[in-house]
């Protein structure tokens, strides 16, 4: 089905195009005196070119469901029922692609895009059937005393139905009133209808043998027939198929030229600026839709380009997208929420990659699993992995080593690299508490379950950091996961340097069972 086909929504709902009750869209005159509406600005090929760029780019971007970890991290929510909603098939009829191709052409075009929210076998969100947005016109849309929205929907029998907000997903654009989005059409017909009107003008100039009107004068008396016979001879002879004809003027006529020439009237200059004049109402850089008579100002090379095009023109559609469905579908955004993946659009060439990824292992922030993602590569064991320098600890952090305690062993530098890797793991618990706290605000039983989501997992980074048994790993977690659900956030107070030396106690086997006998 053709991207036009998919905007108008065809094949998802039936109806009649010829019957105006369908379509509260009506075309608006321009001053040129063109009408223009969502179909005919189609017809111009920069404004299809700009609809097609950014409804094309957010539907091929994945759309995950993510959910929050208790240390700020995130992990892909498959088991939730709007994963495969939003990532492979939100109804019967279009894949997840499809469904948003459509809808952010409808969005573009008229400001407004809308689905009904369908329960079922699924959940609360079992399917997301698309509405044409003309059949819910702005004096469709009721903002009810609670604050809430009633959307009148046109139905094929010509008949209105309710639907409460809980009932439609709605995406819209920019808007005066928070109700409606503003539709491009209204505020750009003056500037699309120029360029229709100039795509208009160039057809009947080239079917006219290129060239403006004339008059065909002579000193004698014509009757009106032959007038007539004249004119209609000359027209025959020379336009369409018969441009260039040699003339045969007759009767003493002459052919006297009328009207702007059209290098004056500047025709071509004239359709480039329009066509830049629509990629301004989109946002779009003209270089991404073929017009690349002038250089543009968005960096040197393609990947600057790239970059350009994600952060200025596609981010405020995708935030769109994003915060519309925590809104409409996600019945906890506290603990879901939906993301696009935009790294394939802002990857650099393999050199840049590669290096940007060495230095991200280097320091510290990416693990070799992080970077087998961004290349869709397969995780490998004990890929999760954090690397830190040596000299890259906490300003004004010393390691809690008395002079009594200090290394006197060949083995005390591997002391050392064991006491600096244990801080680091105690930082992790201790910042990922204390931001916990801060969120609880007090709640016991909000505070218990995220320790315990932190936690469940935590067993296994200690035992791959320290390099310790599994077994030993799950006692040190235990020991502390026990002291917060006991004492509260009160209980981080002497984890340093208690709980680091303990912990790097076990590393370098001080202890007689292989953990701390005080953690």
């Amino acid at each position: 089905m053709s991207l036009i086909m998919r905007m108008l929504g065809a094949g998802v709902m039936a109806r009649d195009p010829s019957d105006e009750r369908y379509w509260g869209t009506a075309a608006q005159a321009s001053i040129s005196g063109v009408r223009v509406d969502a179909e005919t600005a189609l017809k111009i090929s920069t404004v299809w070119a700009c609809v097609g760029l950014i409804s094309e780019t957010i539907a091929s971007l994945p759309l995950v469901m993510y959910r929050y970890r208790g240390d700020d991290g995130r992990e892909r929510a498959r088991n939730n029922p709007l994963y495969s909603i939003l990532h492979d098939r939100p109804n019967e009829q279009q894949t997840a692609a499809e469904f948003r191709e459509m809808m952010t052409g409808h969005v573009l075009l008229r400001g407004n895009a809308y689905a009904q929210i369908v329960p079922g076998p699924r959940g609360p969100v079992d399917q997301l059937i698309p509405i044409h947005p003309d059949r819910i016109p702005p004096e469709n849309v009721e903002k009810l005393p609670n604050g809430r929205l009633r959307y009148q929907v046109r139905q094929d029998d010509g008949t209105k139905r309710a639907f409460n907000q809980e009932d439609i997903f709605h995406l819209r654009g920019p808007s005066k009133d928070g109700v409606t989005g503003m539709s491009i059409i209204e505020y750009a017909k003056d500037s699309f209808g120029l360029s229709l009107a100039a795509e208009r003008y160039g057809g009947r100039f080239f079917r006219n043998d290129s060239r403006p009107g004339g008059v065909l004068k002579t000193p004698n008396k014509l009757s009106k027939g032959a007038a007539d016979r004249l004119k209609s001879g000359w027209v025959t002879a020379h336009t369409v198929t018969n441009q260039h004809s040699v003339a045969v003027l007759e009767e003493g006529l002459e052919w006297q030229q009328v009207g702007v020439n059209p290098d004056e009237a500047q025709f071509l200059e004239t359709r480039e600026f329009n066509a830049e004049d629509v990629c301004r109402w989109f946002r779009v850089p003209p270089h991404m839709v073929g017009l690349t008579s002038k250089a543009t100002s968005w960096g040197s090379g393609i990947e600057e380009m790239g970059i350009g095009f994600v952060t200025y023109t596609m981010m405020p559609w995708l935030t769109r997208w994003q915060q519309t469905i925590s809104r409409d579908l996600i019945l906890a955004p506290d603990t879901y929420f939906a993301a696009f993946v935009v790294e394939g659009l802002l990857r650099g060439d393999i050199g840049k990659r590669y290096t940007a990824y060495a230095t991200g292992r280097q320091w510290g922030w990416l693990s070799v699993n992080d970077v087998r993602r961004f290349e869709n590569m397969n995780p490998v064991e004990n890929g999760d992995i954090y690397l830190q320098p040596m000299n890259m600890t906490e300003a004004g952090w010393e390691a809690p080593i008395t002079p009594a305690e200090a290394p006197t062993s060949t083995n005390g530098h591997y002391i050392l690299l064991a006491e600096e890797a244990a801080g680091r793991v105690v930082r992790k618990e201790i910042a990922a508490m204390s931001k916990a706290a801060q969120r609880v605000n007090g709640d016991r039983e909000v505070w218990a379950t995220a320790v315990l989501d932190f936690y469940s997992e935590h067993a296994h980074f200690v035992a791959q950091t320290m390099r310790i048994p599994l077994p030993a790993a799950v006692a040190y977690v235990e020991a502390g996961q026990r002291e917060l659900l006991i004492d509260g956030p009160e209980a981080m107070a002497d984890w340093q340097p208690r709980r680091v030396m303990a912990l790097a106690a076990m590393a370098t086997g001080e202890s007689d069972d292989g953990t701390p006998a005080s953690l």
